[in-house]
């Protein structure tokens, strides 16, 4: 078996020990907090998104040093090596830590790169960034976020869009998905999750979205589960987290199997590990345990997952 993560945050793996520590170094609130772990972690549906979104964004204010960053990248990379993974694609917004901590992006993309690099020498564990650009900053800031990726060009495979999906438009950053596109960066869009179908289509037409995060919104329009299949466009399905965030009533309600069974590619991942208290291993313990997918669909989903990989060499180390 081979495990693949096409979709993980690296502000939803900071390690609650890690966070509870700097948080006493540094007296920060989560230090003094009743039961931290309950701000950090889902113990259950939280009936959406942006509930959910708070559990990822309560920690990363307890980071306000370079180092910290490099620390967390470090271990988000351990963590998932740990759990038996071939191949990781760490996703962080540069600008959402300057917002929580004061720290320049281009300090924080430096200091996420540094550590992850410790780690794949550490652990030979293939590793590929992507930046995110947040919603919430507005289209405005949109191809400023991406300038501040482009300063360090070398370190990201690709670009993302995350945040509330249902605040701002997809069409609105096109500019910016476009600057990213001309650099060479690959494109996948958080889409599906807190909206529907309208935003899987805005994210492949406006912004040439070659990857969906989340998407599973997207049977509710046959005519797009057609596009995604014909066109081999992959879905970035958490399936825990699609609980969490009450997208999926249940595991046995889950859309995965529609989704397969409409040919559309689908890859298992994590989203955020710590903020679900999950492993990508676990994901497809559930797959197999709660939605009772045959070894055949696993295979599947773990084909589409090499392929749908935007490092190369991925490919080479999971064959």
């Amino acid at each position: 078996m081979s495990l693949i993560d096409l979709h993980r945050h690296l502000e939803g793996s900071l390690r609650v020990a890690t966070i509870l520590e700097l948080a006493h170094r540094d007296g920060h609130p989560l230090a003094a907090a009743d039961d931290p772990e309950d701000l950090l972690v889902a113990r259950g549906p939280l009936g959406g998104l942006v509930p959910f979104l708070d559990k990822v964004d309560a920690a990363p204010s307890a980071f306000p040093r370079p180092d910290d960053w490099e620390r967390a990248a470090r271990e988000a990379v351990r963590d998932a090596a740990d759990d038996g993974l071939d191949y990781l694609e760490l996703r962080f917004s540069p600008w959402f830590i300057r917002q929580e901590t004061g720290l320049r992006p281009e300090a924080v993309i430096d200091a996420v790169t540094s550590g992850v690099r410790a780690a794949t020498a550490e652990t030979g564990l293939p590793v590929a960034l992507i930046g995110i650009l947040l919603r919430d900053l507005g289209p405005a800031q949109g191809l400023a976020q991406v300038e501040t990726l482009l300063s360090r060009r070398d370190a990201f495979r690709a670009v993302d869009l995350a945040g509330n999906e249902a605040g701002v438009p997809a069409h609105e950053f096109a500019p910016a998905f476009r600057a990213a596109r001309d650099a060479g960066l690959h494109v996948t869009v958080h889409a599906g999750e807190a909206a529907g179908p309208q935003s899987v289509w805005a994210a492949i037409h406006h912004l040439g979205a070659e990857r969906i995060g989340h998407g599973v919104r997207s049977v509710e329009d046959p005519a797009l589960l057609d596009h995604l299949a014909a066109h081999g466009i992959t879905l970035e399905v958490a399936l825990t987290s699609n609980l969490h965030t009450s997208v999926a009533p249940s595991y046995r309600a889950h859309p995965l199997r529609q989704l397969l069974a409409a040919g559309v590619p689908v890859a298992l991942s994590t989203d955020d590990p710590r903020a679900s208290a999950i492993t990508l291993s676990g994901e497809y313990a559930t797959a197999r345990d709660e939605i009772g997918l045959s070894e055949a669909e696993i295979k599947a989903i773990e084909g589409y997952a090499r392929r749908a990989a935007f490092e190369p060499s991925a490919l080479r180390v999971c064959d």
